[in-house]
Order: C-alpha cells, then sequence, then structure tokens
C-alpha cells in the first residue's frame, strides 16, 4: 500500500522598492519614465501592491465572483523603507497588508505570514560587521513596529549571505531565512546512523527543496540557524516563463513539483520578486488568487507558510551553505562589486566596469564617514554605535517627543539646543552612509541609471552633513573613484560627470527651499499642507502683490532642515514679469529694516530688498526641482485651454447656430474646426461635472447630448480631462453611495458607467469595485439595505463585473 505524502504549498513574495526619495527633501520627486505615474512607487503600487490587496477572482465569463487578499495566503516580506513610503501615501493599502499579517496568524496556528528584511537591502556579504548588525537590528524594529510581533524568519537582499550574516541573524534571534537551492553546498543527516557519514554534495541546485534544513553556527550564541530553499525551476518559472499567465498552469507546475522527491512531508515552496503578482506581468495576482481559491476550495494541498511548517516538521539534515552567494548572480556577489557579466537587459556592446570603481569610491568613503561619526559622536553619546541602532525608533515616529526620548536614552547628558543638532546630524550622516549601499546601485546596467544616481545623492547627502568636522574634502577623494567609471552612455561620460549634472543638482539647501516655496505661490496660490515643501519652509508673513501684469510674494519663513531640526530664516521675493518670465531672490537679514514693500515700488522691490539681505542668491526655473517644473508647465498649459475655451465660450451662440443648420447649408471648408469643437464640447462637460460637485450630482441627461453630438461630428474630445473627471466623479458617488445608500446615487452610476462606454473612456474602477465589494459583504451583517433599493444595487454589481446574489459573498 502506497503511503500517503503531505502535501504543503507556501508562495513568497519579496516585495521591494529602494528608497526613492530626495535625501534633502524626503519626498520622492517626479520621475518621468514612470508615467503615467508620478514615480516608481506609484506605479508598482497601482499595479501589485494594491491588487493584491483585493484581488479579483474571476469566473469563466469574466464576472467577479469575489475579491481575496493574497497577502493572507502567501509568505511574504516588505523593505521597510517601501512599507514606510505606503504607510504614508497609501494608508489603505498599507493596513490591508498589515491585517493579512494578523489574518495569517488565525490561520496558521500563531505564525504570520510576514518575514523581516534587512533594512535598505543592502548585500550583507559586502557590509562591514557593524552595518550588517545595524542593518538587522533596523530590520526586526521596524517589523515589530508595524506587525506588532516578533519577526522569526528575515529575508536577505539578494538572499546575498556568507557565515558571518547567519551568525549575527541566529543571535539578534531570527529562526530561519530562504535561499536559493543553488546557494547549498552539501547536506547531511543530523540524528541517526548517518550522522557521521561524509557530507553529500548537492552543489548545481540539486538540494532537495521541500524540507528545512539546519545551519550550525559554531559555540557563540544561538548556535544555528534554520534554512529554506524555494523550489528553483517553478521559481524561475514565475519570474522569467510566463507561468502566470494561467492559474491552471501554475497549478500544474506546482503539482509537478511534489512528484520529483517522495519521502515525507513536502513543502514545495516558491519564491519570486513580489512584483511578478502584477507589475511584472499584468494581471498576475489573478493568477495568484485563483490558485488560492482551488488549493482551499479542493483541500489536495495545504497552504502554510514557513513558521508553521518548521514547527511542524523541523529539520532532519543540516547542511552548508556556499559563502557569498545570492539568487541573482552566477558569480556569487560579483554583480555588486566588478563587472561579471550579470544585467538586466544587458545592451551589446555594453559592460558593467563602472561597478568596481563605485564600490570602491563608496567603502573608502563610508570608512571615512565612520571615522568621523565615532569620534564626534563620542562627545554627545554613551555609546554612538548603539546610538546608531536606536535610531530605528526615529523613523516612523520622528516627534520631538520621541527625538527627546532617545536623547534621553543614549545622550551622555543633557544636550544644548546647537549639541541637539549636531548629535542629529551625525545619526543622519550615518543614515545616509548605509543607504547609499541599497543594492540597487549597482543591479543594473549603467551609472547613469536613477539607482546609481540615488545612492550617490545619499553619499553627497552624507558628506555634507559632516562637512564641519571632515578636515578634508570628502567629495573631491569620491569623484577621484568616480572619474574612472566610464558610463556606457556617451551623454555621460563617467561617473564624476553623473555625480556633476544629476547629483549636485539635487541639493536643498534652506535658501532654495524657500525659494521653491516662493515659485509654488506664484504658481498655485497658496501652498497647500500636501505642498513638497510643506514640512521644510514654515511662512512667518507674507505678502502678495499686482501691479498691471506684475505679480509678486515676498516674506520671511523659517526653514528647518529634515532629519537635523536645524532652523534658518530666510527672506524672499519672487516676481512674475510682465511676460511671464520668473525669478526669485532669497537672502539672510542683514539688519533689523527690512523696508515694506507696495505697489508703488514693486519695479524696483529686487534692487532695494538686495541692499538690506546678505547671502543673496537668485533663482531661476532652471533651479526647480522636476515636480515644480512639471507643476509649472501644467498650469501654463492649463491657462492657455482655459484662455481658448473662454473665447470659444464668448462665441458660444454663434456656434449653436451654426451647428443648427442644416447639412446642405454648410458648404464644404466652412466646416468649424474639430479642434474648436473638441473645446467647446469637453470645456462644457467640465462645467457640468463642476457646476454640481457639491451637491455629488450631475445634469446626465446633458452629458449623453454633449457625448452624442461628439460621436454624430466626429469630435475626439480631451481624453485625459474628461478621464479624470470621470474618475472623481465616481468616486464621490461611490462615498455617497457607501455613506446612504440611495436610488439616486445608484442609477447615476449606472447611468454615468453606460456614458463611460459611450465616450468610449476606460475610468479605472478599481476602487469602486473595492468600495462595492465591502458594502455588498456588510449586508450580510447588518441587512439594512432597503428593500426597494435591493435591484438597484445588485444591478450597479453587475455593472461593475460582479457576480450578485441575494446571499452577500463570505
Amino acid at each position: 500500500m502506497t503511503k500517503l505524502i503531505d502535501k504543503y504549498l507556501c508562495i513568497h513574495g519579496h516585495f521591494y522598492q529602494p528608497p526613492r526619495e530626495n535625501p534633502w527633501l524626503e519626498k520622492i520627486e517626479y520621475q518621468p519614465s514612470s508615467s503615467p505615474y508620478h514615480d516608481w512607487n506609484e506605479r508598482i503600487a497601482r499595479e501589485c501592491y494594491g491588487p493584491n490587496t483585493l484581488a479579483r477572482l474571476y469566473d469563466e465569463n469574466g464576472r467577479i465572483l469575489k475579491l481575496i487578499n493574497n497577502y493572507a495566503y502567501m509568505s511574504f516580506d516588505f523593505g521597510p523603507t517601501l512599507l514606510s513610503w505606503l504607510e504614508k501615501a497609501h494608508p489603505w493599502i498599507y493596513g490591508q497588508i498589515i491585517t493579512a499579517d494578523r489574518l495569517s496568524r488565525d490561520r496558521f496556528q500563531g505564525h504570520g505570514n510576514a518575514l523581516a528584511q534587512v533594512y535598505n537591502h543592502i548585500i550583507m556579504p559586502l557590509a562591514t560587521r557593524r552595518d550588517k548588525l545595524t542593518q538587522i537590528r533596523w530590520g526586526l524594529a521596524d517589523f515589530k513596529h508595524r506587525f506588532g510581533r516578533e519577526a522569526e524568519g528575515m529575508w536577505l537582499a539578494e538572499t546575498a549571505v556568507n557565515t558571518e550574516t547567519l551568525i549575527l541573524m541566529a543571535e539578534e534571534g531570527v529562526k530561519f531565512t530562504v535561499l536559493s537551492p543553488t546557494q547549498a553546498q552539501s547536506v547531511r543527516p543530523l540524528k541517526g546512523p548517518a550522522r557521521g557519514k561524509p557530507w553529500q554534495d548537492v552543489t548545481g541546485g540539486r538540494i532537495n527543496p521541500t524540507r528545512p534544513y539546519r545551519v550550525r553556527l559554531g559555540n557563540r550564541g544561538r548556535r544555528f540557524i534554520d534554512v529554506f530553499f524555494y523550489d528553483g525551476p517553478v521559481s524561475r518559472a514565475v519570474a522569467y516563463e510566463k507561468l502566470l499567465g494561467s492559474g491552471e498552469n501554475f497549478l500544474s507546475r506546482i503539482e509537478q513539483a511534489f512528484g520529483t522527491h517522495k519521502e515525507g512531508p513536502q513543502m514545495v515552496s516558491l519564491a519570486t520578486d513580489g512584483e511578478s503578482y502584477g507589475h511584472h506581468f499584468k494581471f498576475g495576482d489573478l493568477a495568484l488568487s485563483w490558485l488560492f481559491n482551488h488549493v482551499e476550495q479542493t483541500g489536495q494541498i495545504k497552504l502554510t507558510n514557513y513558521g508553521l511548517f518548521l514547527e511542524s516538521f523541523p529539520p532532519e539534515y543540516e547542511v552548508r551553505i556556499i559563502e557569498n552567494s545570492s539568487w541573482s548572480c552566477a558569480h556569487g556577489i560579483e554583480r555588486w562589486r566588478s563587472d561579471c557579466g550579470c544585467s538586466v537587459g544587458r545592451q551589446p556592446g555594453w559592460n558593467q566596469a563602472w561597478r568596481a570603481p563605485l564600490r570602491e569610491g563608496l567603502d573608502r568613503l563610508a570608512g571615512e564617514l565612520a571615522g568621523i561619526f565615532e569620534e564626534r559622536a563620542g562627545r554627545h553619546f554613551k555609546d554612538p554605535w548603539k546610538a546608531r541602532d536606536g535610531y530605528i525608533a526615529l523613523f516612523s515616529d520622528p516627534s520631538a517627543e520621541k527625538r527627546d526620548l532617545f536623547l534621553k536614552n543614549f545622550a551622555v547628558r543633557t544636550l544644548e539646543y546647537e549639541e541637539q543638532v549636531e548629535a542629529f546630524q551625525l545619526m543622519e550622516s550615518q543614515r545616509m552612509a548605509l543607504y547609499m549601499f541599497t543594492s540597487c546601485g549597482w543591479f543594473f546596467d549603467d551609472i547613469s541609471g536613477l539607482e546609481p544616481v540615488q545612492v550617490l545623492k545619499y553619499a553627497a547627502r552624507a558628506m555634507e552633513l559632516v562637512e564641519p568636522w571632515a578636515g578634508k574634502e570628502l567629495e573631491t577623494g569620491l569623484i577621484k573613484f568616480l572619474s574612472g567609471a566610464t558610463s556606457n552612455d556617451p551623454d555621460y561620460r563617467d561617473g564624476k560627470y553623473v555625480y556633476e549634472t544629476r547629483v549636485r543638482p539635487s541639493r536643498i539647501d534652506p535658501s532654495l527651499a524657500a525659494a521653491h516655496h516662493a515659485f509654488a505661490g506664484l504658481i498655485e496660490g497658496t501652498p497647500g499642507e500636501d505642498s513638497l515643501f510643506s514640512e521644510m519652509v514654515r511662512p512667518l508673513n507674507e505678502q502678495r502683490l499686482t501691479k498691471e501684469d506684475i505679480r509678486a510674494i515676498s516674506g520671511e519663513a523659517q526653514v528647518v532642515e529634515i532629519g537635523t531640526g536645524r532652523e534658518h530664516k530666510r527672506i524672499y521675493l519672487a516676481v512674475c514679469g510682465k511676460n511671464g518670465k520668473m525669478s526669485c531672490l532669497v537672502g539672510e537679514r542683514a539688519d533689523k529694516t527690512v523696508p515694506f514693500l507696495t505697489m508703488d515700488n514693486i519695479d524696483k522691490a529686487e534692487e532695494t530688498l538686495s541692499l538690506h539681505l546678505s547671502g543673496v542668491r537668485r533663482y531661476g526655473l532652471k533651479d526647480l526641482i522636476p515636480d515644480m517644473r512639471k507643476s509649472l508647465m501644467e498650469n501654463l498649459a492649463l491657462n492657455v485651454a482655459l484662455n481658448t475655451a473662454d473665447y470659444v465660450r464668448k462665441h458660444n451662440g454663434c456656434l449653436e447656430e451654426f451647428l443648427s443648420l442644416p447639412v446642405n447649408k454648410k458648404e464644404p471648408g466652412l466646416e468649424i474646426p474639430k479642434n474648436i469643437l473638441s473645446i467647446l464640447l469637453t470645456d462644457e462637460m467640465e462645467r457640468l461635472f463642476d457646476s454640481n460637485q457639491e451637491k455629488g450630482t450631475t445634469d446626465l441627461t446633458r452629458l449623453h447630448d454633449l457625448a452624442d453630438r461628439a460621436k454624430s461630428l466626429s469630435v475626439t474630445l480631451n481624453e485625459q480631462r474628461i478621464t479624470h473627471m470621470a474618475q472623481d466623479y465616481l468616486s464621490r458617488q461611490m462615498d455617497r453611495l457607501a455613506r446612504d445608500p440611495d436610488r439616486i446615487s445608484m442609477e447615476n452610476i449606472i447611468s454615468f458607467l453606460n456614458l463611460a462606454d459611450e465616450l468610449n473612456l476606460k475610468p479605472d474602477l478599481w476602487k469602486c469595485q473595492n468600495m462595492f465589494y465591502e458594502l455588498y459583504r456588510n449586508l450580510k451583517f447588518t441587512g439594512t439595505l432597503a428593500p426597494e433599493l435591493s435591484s438597484g444595487f445588485y444591478e450597479l454589481g453587475r455593472r461593475l463585473g460582479f457576480i450578485v446574489e441575494e446571499t452577500p459573498p463570505s
């Protein structure tokens, strides 16, 4: 009789994006390559991180059966810097990820799906022992803060590993990690008669990946750590072979993997970048949700996670790892320090020889930064390196209370204001020193790419922070190395040129920050609380002046450096002249009497103000960060459109009369140009939306008439503007429906969706579908939907793509 084999499945997603924030601003700047989104984090959040919180499960006709939080069924790790961004930018998505771990603890006997991650994804074998330890401690502390529990396992960046890394992880309480099967060197049984037999060579990925293994770490501290090796072939098929194109094919490959190994309980473990599920492969999240639902329904395979499987089936074999190995470089860890040949989409004739001088230059800089930190921080902290490890407490909450508590715990005594600023300046220099080793800086094709530029920005900020105590020009030393990092792109020459053209211009000092605030006032009116510079620039007084075609804004602001808390005061004057050219004057108060600007002296304002300021600098549009330049261009385009639309509106009666003429009265060549008709119809649609925005209703009959008119005249409307308005309208209507379900809201949404089809618009229904699903599920618990609204509610569900029945889904 054949012994039944217990089959378990664990799918792991490594979700990660490098920190992308401008280190002077702590905000992500506009990245055109991520279009139509603001930046790559936003794009991937919409394509992957969000969709996996409520992944669609479709029937054979393409209708939605239910929504599944994939994170509740899969093992996952999220980069701490990515979670920090998600928490601020998309708190709902962030909350669903945290909730998924809590749900998984209920499902898997107290073992959560989430794993910790080394803090900012550095290649651990290339780091100093001290940096390894901080990366582990920061990662574990961040995990506990977010998930409310101790981490059982920890993911290593690129699964790059050596024995020292494993020893430190074990000493910090980490029970297990996950590696590639190609990182296993040899195995042997932990117990029994075979215990003393020679090690069995399993190099080349020949290890049995369906069981956990133990790595013995000598006699120090906790003497072992356990390791899971993922299934290489199936994971590779997910990552590179389009296996996610079909849920059925995905399941079939997993079932085949079980047949490879016959003894004892088996766990097929897959591990890939989490972005495979939706970003790298469109609809990958759907294949995952189908698989989870099918496995749950059939019961032939049991879903599990690493923590539960390890507790249920402890290791019976020990393993030796291959030192300095990783999952994404066939040459170990050379991808992050040499021209090994591993690259993404390597172009013919290109090389990555630039990696070595970049690594060497940053290694040398890190040593110099560490020396300055240890000597200078020793004046303020009892143990500078312990203080650095504890600095993680301020990353998620940099409030004054937390900063005071940090100093109370680590400072040698109560520090004066300047000493406090210096202490935090030194701490920030070390944060930057670690960020500049984020692995993506070496991963891709050229030193001119987004990622190498980003790590160099962190290096530049670190050098700036320690400049008062460096005793020499640190930047000159780094540039010597960068001069030897030849770019494959002739436009960028070498790392020195990249640094000078793409890193230095990113620096935002107090005067430039004040200038941005002033320019924002000219471009957008009053900068809002969500302005990029709202945390950094705090106006103390401000006045706005207009004379004929000249506009000006002047004032005094307090500029607070992010991280250090150092305060500066700046006086500014921004002027938009008659020809539309803008400039801004910024300086520090040189005397107590700064002249008050009036309509009469606005023409000579700059000349007058300069006499009372020191350190005066003049800024133009070339000095603005990408977001501000983009805002300016959009503002100009909007004004052109509004002026054109205003002119068209003034002649609306004539145009309407012309449109009403019989066709035979129009001679060829005398038709109204279609671009004018497009402006007319788009503008009227926008006014219809705006006029009823507060009430949340819109004259849909008139909108239908305009849509018919556009179709009959073969006029293309401004699709981008109309789609944006449609999206906003649908969101308002769904919010209204969620608060107080009523027939009118339901009918408006249905009617508007029909209109969108007529206009060939494709509004993003993701949020609307999520909101409807939550309403639908709540019926099970409340039963508050009035009977007369049922038919409209279920029709709305069908129109949003759901299969809806009288009994809400569980």
